[in-house]
């Protein structure tokens, strides 16, 4: 398998270890490690001996402060707190505070240049205060150098390139859910826009998630589900699977899917509750197999997803999460990440009909959503995680989705062309959550019951997922194609 190409720049300030020293511990016989990835315990002092990190040779460190990094491997559903120590004087350099980790996140512990160098000679020593153990991504398989265990000195400037070489990869494989949704769509736009690396990447992304004889899927507890039909968070990956492979047979589980997930009193896919996330990850494939993958019957019923969400989650100065038909509760208001799915996912939906063909009532819903998030945008350029909640910290990921949604309006001339200069804001706002190598930072961990839901989105602790980076790099393209017609 092909991998990105590496600037040598960000090559320059990354070490990544040399070996590592780990207990060896059972794996969770429930779950499996996303993309069949190698992977390293960190345990408690009452379950194993720490784990140690080491650098041969004694690099040189680049000059200033640097970065320990650990990619998560299987979801972890408690908040675990990673002691971090020379692992030959047993100074203590801190704790890296790791909540309710998503594969494929990627936690960061600042170290001083003193710190740094005492680690690159002497190693370091990782164990967790408590609790179950904790793995993170190894070498081997799906597993590039950028999201292997490493010091990383972040002292450069972000550039798009960095971003897309990291992007670009299997480096931002996500769970086939929701997701990965947002990194297919990423990696598709700039696809089309001629990059090579793009369209690799979604081969190996396919190849990794749902190939018919090796493709192996996990939901996003880590549980494997490769024959299970898709649920109302997790068939948007099949849209460009529609889009690029027409004939796939992993169709048949978006199929399945919406065939279990019908709820007659929305006539619309919802599995108990409606949620805004069916915009982007039923409608929208919904959409793309219909009129891609020989499945005309689905065009109607993605209209009618897009429609059930607008009657039951919009208000005219709210939008929420979710509906619940038998108390009539709707909870969630104005979360920026369910904003984002409910507006992009009418904004990708409707962009795959002919102009003519597109509802009027939901054209306008569209040209609406995106005067209404206007109005709430923060001076730089984001979204607080709840619109019009400004005491709150701004989302990454959902102010990239938010953005996306405004420029991909304005190209398909659902969104009025005025409110493009928002998008573009939100595009350098971002740009200040970049890391050197093309992380994005920021981003609002992921909404699992454990983490009490609301409590942890309106907390400032925020993580780096390539979810988010599937948002951006969607922004990204979506403005570059109008700055090439002249628009901005």
């Amino acid at each position: 398998m092909k991998e990105f190409e590496v600037p040598s720049a960000v090559r320059s300030a990354r070490h990544v270890i040399s070996s590592y020293d780990a207990p060896e511990l059972e794996f969770p016989a429930e779950k499996r490690p996303m993309g069949s990835r190698r992977l390293i315990p960190i345990a408690a002092p009452e379950t194993a001996a720490p784990t140690r990190l080491s650098w041969h040779d004694s690099p040189v460190p680049a000059p200033g402060p640097m970065h320990l990094r650990l990619l998560i491997g299987v979801d972890d559903c408690s908040s675990q707190h990673v002691v971090i120590s020379n692992a030959t004087t047993d100074q203590k350099y801190g704790a890296m505070e790791i909540l309710y980790a998503c594969p494929g996140q990627v936690f960061e512990h600042p170290l001083t240049t003193e710190q740094a160098a005492a680690a690159l000679r002497d190693g370091l020593s990782l164990q967790l205060k408590e609790g179950p153990p904790l793995w993170i991504v190894a070498s081997g398989p799906n597993a590039p150098e950028a999201i292997l265990p490493q010091l990383y000195a972040d002292g450069g400037a972000p550039s798009l390139e960095h971003f897309l070489s990291l992007f670009c990869s299997t480096a931002s494989l996500q769970p086939c859910d929701w997701m990965e949704t947002c990194v297919l769509d990423g990696l598709l736009d700039w696809a089309d826009k001629g990059r090579p690396d793009a369209r690799q990447a979604i081969r190996d992304h396919l190849r990794i998630l749902l190939d018919p004889e090796t493709g192996r899927r996990e939901d996003y507890r880590s549980h494997p589900c490769d024959d299970q039909p898709a649920g109302p968070e997790s068939s948007g990956p099949f849209a460009v699977l529609a889009m690029l492979e027409p004939e796939h047979p992993a169709l048949r589980f978006a199929d399945e899917g919406f065939k279990a997930g019908w709820h007659p009193a929305f006539d619309a896919v919802a599995h108990g509750i409606l949620v805004t996330e069916s915009n982007y990850n039923v409608a929208y494939p919904m959409m793309a197999m219909a009129l891609h993958a020989g499945r005309p019957a689905l065009r109607d019923r993605a209209l009618r997803q897009l429609d059930a969400t607008r009657r039951y989650l919009a208000d005219d100065d709210d939008l929420y999460l979710r509906f619940h038909p038998d108390s009539k509760e709707r909870t969630f208001r104005n979360w920026s990440r369910g904003v984002a799915w409910y507006f992009l996912g009418l904004v990708r939906t409707l962009a795959l009909l002919p102009a003519p063909e597109r509802p009027e009532a939901l054209v306008a819903e569209t040209d609406r959503m995106a005067a209404w998030v206007a109005r709430h945008q923060l001076e730089n350029g984001l979204w607080p995680c709840f619109l019009k909640e400004t005491n709150v910290s701004p989302d990454s990921s959902g102010s990239a989705g938010i953005a996306a949604a405004i420029a991909l309006g304005v190209q398909q001339c659902m969104v009025d062309p005025a409110l493009l200069p928002n998008a573009s804001r939100c595009l350098e706002g971002l740009t200040k959550c970049m890391t050197h190598d093309g992380w994005l930072r920021g981003v609002s961990q992921s909404n699992k019951w454990e983490t009490h839901h609301m409590d942890i989105q309106r907390h400032p602790f925020r993580v780096i997922a390539p979810w988010g980076m599937g948002l951006f790099a969607q922004l990204n393209a979506a403005l570059y194609r109008l700055e090439s017609r002249r628009i901005l």
